[in-house]
């Protein structure tokens, strides 16, 4: 039956050509379409976590804003012991972040003062390969590193000094004189226009806390382990309000926009899959009414109603194999060439307000949705043939050989 059903598929080699490849395409590009997609959602968690804010935290559970604690730990080494002791802890580091007033000779402007560990920081974000003038920060000095953009507004180049200003721990205005040492350029609105770094210590001064940060931020050697090693933070650290939270806490618009892209990206498929239903469908139809009388002489010589709904099923899974083999083939190539060289699209300008984004996307392999999406093409090829092969079951074998 298995001979007899290839033969069957190529007697008609146009038709076959047309819908294998139809099949075949299609299935190409619903894998590139979900590469694309979680390429993209990958490169953006890659990039909000390793510009910001890490992939896992410790800090106050009681802010208002996770991803801005505005509340501080009086005494983070009981959690900077845990962060250094786990093994899946790749980089850490201690950061105080605070909105505060940044002024120069010509005028002044609100930031989002960043206090960090020169040695650390560079591990755990990439904050640091960003730098376009000067270099980085260094421990023991009173420098600065502030975006592009916001140099530009206060009028201030490498070298010269600003004042930063906020509100110390007794509740006077703390005030210190800083040099620009760095100026940085990340295409973002965000980090170029309304953010400066400086290190810990001397935010510490600044502030009055002595030894104190309000997060510590950790970079994991496998991200997909956030999960899992914030709980055994959490399980370390006790009761209490000092708690672990993953990036999936504290970035909550990237979780609605992974939200939103899947859901679309079902949409997509759910019709790519309904146009590869009617193709088979009609390609089915078409044989059955070409074949009526040679399933009449089928049934005469003893072929049973069963037997040729069986022929059929397998005809449509030989189709449904040679057009998933055909697609797996197409797409794993075009994932390939764009995994290597890159797909332009202008995602950057979208996201570029909030972070530090590029436009071009490397493709990656999403396995296990290319594997739905395969078996998938697969199950509704032999459900499109069902109709025709059960109606094939039901011919009557004397108006079957009467049909021209």
């Amino acid at each position: 039956m298995l001979r007899l059903a290839w033969r069957n598929v190529w007697r008609n080699a146009r038709r076959s050509s047309i819908n294998v490849a139809a099949m075949g395409f299609g299935l190409a590009a619903i894998m590139f379409g979900q590469s694309m997609m979680k390429s993209l959602q990958y490169q953006l968690v890659e990039k909000a976590t390793g510009s910001f804010t890490g992939h896992v935290r410790i800090q106050r559970s009681d802010v208002d804003e996770p991803k801005f604690p505005d509340k501080y730990l009086a005494d983070p080494e009981p959690a900077a012991k845990i962060m250094d002791s786990d093994p899946r802890v790749l980089a850490w580091g201690r950061r105080l972040h605070l909105t505060g007033l940044i002024s120069s000779p010509k005028m002044s402007l609100g930031a989002l003062i960043c206090g960090v560990e020169p040695a650390r920081e560079p591990r755990i974000t990439e904050m640091s390969k960003y730098i376009v003038e000067g270099r980085y920060l260094r421990d023991g000095e009173k420098g600065i590193v502030m975006g592009k953009k916001i140099a530009a507004r206060l009028d201030v180049r490498l070298g010269e000094k600003v004042v930063l200003m906020a509100q110390a721990a007794d509740g006077s205005m703390g005030a210190e004189m800083f040099r620009v040492v760095g100026i940085s350029e990340t295409g973002s609105e965000s980090f170029d226009g309304q953010m400066v770094w400086i290190p810990l210590k001397s935010m510490q001064d600044l502030l009055g806390r002595p030894g104190q940060a309000n997060q510590l931020a950790a970079k994991l050697k496998d991200l997909n382990q956030a999960d899992a090693v914030a709980a055994d933070f959490n399980a370390k650290l006790g009761p209490g309000n000092v708690r672990a939270m993953t990036w999936k806490s504290i970035d909550k618009e990237i979780i609605g926009i992974q939200a939103f892209q899947d859901g679309l990206l079902t949409i997509v498929l759910t019709v790519v899959f309904a146009i590869v239903a009617l193709g088979i469908l009609n390609t089915q139809l078409m044989s059955l009414f070409e074949r009526v009388r040679e399933f009449g002489v089928l049934m005469a010589i003893g072929a049973r109603p069963r037997w040729l709904v069986r022929l059929l099923l397998i005809e449509s899974a030989l189709l449904g194999l040679v057009g998933m083999i055909l697609g797996v083939v197409v797409g794993a190539l075009m994932i390939d060439h764009f995994g290597r060289y890159g797909l332009n699209l202008p995602v950057g300008d979208a996201f570029k307000y909030f972070l530090p984004f590029p436009s071009v996307i490397f493709l990656r392999p999403a396995w296990g949705a290319h594997v739905f999406a395969c078996a998938t093409v697969f199950v509704v090829t032999i459900l499109a043939t069902l109709p025709p092969a059960l109606r094939a079951g039901r011919l009557k074998p004397a108006e079957a050989l009467r049909h021209v």
